[in-house]
């Protein structure tokens, strides 16, 4: 009765695939603990097995996967899952969706001849849209490698992201790319204390000086100071 019930589970994938123009998404390697969840239940992933629509990936702990889906090549780090939402070829456009809930990929999309892609990787704060390129993503943090990407967030706000650019999606929605998140991350918040009035140093010959002290920089986030 199992048996039967593989089959026929096996030859509905076949029709689907048939039906939609499907491409194929395969195992290419593995390393360490790589499992895949349909028809909820996890079982082994194993070098050249097809994952059908819908199928869930999961990396454990130091455990990665290649896998090839339509015209990208997914590198799955560790402690990663990636849904595969929509793998098809219609009128000449390979599309693909995948759902990224936790981990980090890197993918690239190829370019196929005489066909276009489309391919798109989403998470909860924000979707990677790329055509022919190779990125970092692990749901909000970007970093192009090569060509360009389209990130967009929740609310259908979007930067274009070239080859050797940033871009990260916050918690709230918010964008940030290229300047401007550079800013943010290097954001720097000085904080003058204890001037010392006597002690005046030889190399600072200003008639307003006052005297000297110590400027402390603090990196990252801004903090507001208590008045």
């Amino acid at each position: 009765m199992r048996t039967q019930r593989l089959v026929l589970t096996a030859l509905f994938f076949a029709v689907a695939a048939l039906a939609a123009g499907q491409q194929t998404a395969l195992v290419r390697a593995t390393s360490g603990k790589v499992e895949v969840l349909q028809a909820g239940q996890w079982s082994p992933l194993a070098v050249g097995a097809a994952i059908p629509i819908g199928a869930t990936v999961s990396t454990g702990f130091g455990s990665t996967a290649t896998v090839e889906i339509g015209p990208a090549i997914m590198e799955i780090r560790p402690l990663t899952r990636m849904r595969l939402d929509e793998l098809a070829e219609r009128e000449g456009v390979v599309s693909a969706e995948l759902y990224l809930p936790v981990g980090r990929v890197r993918a690239e999309v190829r370019r196929m001849e005489g066909l276009e892609s489309e391919f798109r990787l989403r998470s909860t704060q924000a979707t990677a849209a790329v055509r022919g390129t190779s990125f970092d993503f692990d749901g909000r943090d970007l970093r192009v490698l090569t060509g360009r990407v389209q990130l967009i967030n929740q609310f259908q706000q979007s930067v274009q992201v070239s080859g050797g650019g940033v871009a990260e999606a916050s918690d709230t929605g918010e964008i940030a790319s290229g300047t401007a998140l550079r800013e943010m991350l290097s954001a720097a918040v000085p904080s003058a204390t204890a001037f010392i009035e006597e002690a005046v140093t030889t190399f600072l010959q200003r008639r307003d000086e006052i005297g000297t002290g110590t400027i402390h920089i603090k990196w990252g986030e801004i903090e507001e100071t208590p008045q």
